[in-house]
């Protein structure tokens, strides 16, 4: 028998209006750049803070910085670069951009498809509750970071020394993601008809059709899974033996008469339905505990954002910040943002269970359901060994940060001074 397709925003395979988050994002950004457009090259009273500005370039000797080049000619691009190579500072502190990307951009793409699937909840509450977690972590965070450099006006070794204890507390908040939820009974993926526990990711798309559904004529291309009063997912109504649709409303569609659904082995059953297109309820109750972790380790995530970038900006010349900035962007996207989703993507999709089949083709579309377990453990892998390596790359860059010796000349100074000042006194005494 053939059904109709009623998707709900509670369906798997629900997408909704997706561009128009996109939309609304590109209006503001347009709005933004309006107004930001009307400010001059340089502020007023910029020139003058500048020069009451003490430098903190990394090993600072005077004898680059009295040198005059022009960054926008090509001819001077390769020294530019070759002075930012001879600076481990500044070259450390691109590789933690670079892993700190990486992690930001992975979740960014998959922590929503996680959430979804550990929890056993719907797209949209998963969307949800990425944006409770991101939103308020993500600008309290650099806030909070910029803060603390203002308010206790933190030296360039210091700033660095703070990314580092920040993203230290940030790894040990990635163990949220061991916290792993059992798969759902799905019939003929995580269990057999007869509710069976089936060793992970054994079966293969001839255990979907049993004799509950052999005459039913079901396709793989369509996949509508549904709940039974069993408490088991099926593929759809179809492979659920379902022979008749019952219409509860405009928007959750109930079906009866379900061969493959053993009710009969259910006690008390009052319902007038044997399945509904939703997603079966989980009981795994740690989804809390999973939202507090998470929201710790995004808040030191990003509260190392803002101090990295002072770092950055105060490690090199005041002649070479736009194009250090350049730099370390170009390094961030190729090392970080742009691998990222294709190396957490090949790892989750080592987690699927159940992959779409269209016109019999053993592997051709999305995975439709992953294994938890794996799934949480690659995750966690994955966020431990970058926060990781952002802690050795940030150590590294603190360790070999050299001040600028004009700051201990002049403190030497200002001690030579009073001692001159204080055998004066006792000559003319």
């Amino acid at each position: 028998m053939a059904f109709r397709l009623g998707l709900t925003s509670d369906s798997k395979v629900w997408i909704g209006a997706w561009w128009v988050g996109f939309l609304i994002a590109a209006i503001v950004c347009f709005l933004l750049a309006i107004s930001i457009s009307g400010y001059p090259k340089v502020l007023p009273g910029a020139e003058k803070l500048q020069k009451q500005r003490s430098s903190e370039a990394y090993n600072d000797n005077k004898t680059y910085q009295g040198n005059s080049f022009n960054y926008t000619k090509f001819k001077e691009m390769p020294l530019a670069v070759a002075v930012l190579l001879k600076n481990p500072t500044f070259f450390f502190l691109n590789l933690a951009g670079a892993s700190e990307g990486m992690i930001i951009a992975g979740f960014a793409a998959f922590l929503p498809k996680l959430i979804e699937n550990q929890f056993s909840i719907s797209p949209v509450l998963s969307a949800l509750i990425m944006g409770l977690i991101t939103i308020p972590t993500g600008g309290g965070g650099t806030f909070l970071g910029g803060y603390l450099v203002k308010k206790f006006d933190l030296s360039c070794g210091n700033i660095i020394r703070l990314c580092l204890i920040a993203t230290t507390i940030a790894t040990a908040f990635t163990s949220c993601f061991l916290l792993s939820c059992p798969n759902l009974d799905f019939a003929g993926v995580t269990i057999d008809y007869h509710k069976n526990q089936t060793s992970e990711g054994s079966l293969n798309a001839m255990q979907l059709e049993v004799a509950c559904n052999a005459n039913c004529s079901c396709s793989r291309d369509i996949y509508d899974p549904v709940c039974g009063i069993n408490g088991i997912m099926y593929y759809s109504p179809c492979f659920a033996g379902c022979s008749d649709e019952s219409i509860k409303n405009d928007e959750i569609k109930s079906y009866v008469e379900c061969e493959c659904i053993r009710y009969d082995s259910i006690h008390n059953h009052t319902s007038n339905f044997e399945a509904v297109n939703l997603i079966c309820p989980s009981k795994c109750s740690r989804l809390p505990y999973f939202v507090m972790l998470c929201f710790a380790l995004m808040l030191f995530t990003f509260l190392a954002t803002m101090p990295a970038l002072s770092a950055t900006l105060r490690c090199v010349y005041d002649d070479q910040r736009s194009f250090a900035l350049g730099i370390q962007w170009i390094k961030v996207r190729l090392l970080g943002t742009i691998p990222a989703p294709m190396i957490f993507g090949t790892l989750i999709d080592e987690t699927c269970l159940l992959w779409q089949q269209q016109r019999g083709d053993h592997q051709s579309g999305a995975c439709l359901v992953y294994e938890n377990f794996h799934m949480s453990k690659y995750m966690w892998l994955l966020a431990f060994i970058g926060k990781l390596c952002s802690v050795v790359f940030f150590f590294a860059a603190w360790w070999f940060y050299i001040p600028p010796k004009q700051h201990v000349k002049s403190n030497n100074s200002g001690t030579n001074n009073i001692a001159d000042i204080s055998t004066i006194d006792a000559m003319t005494g």
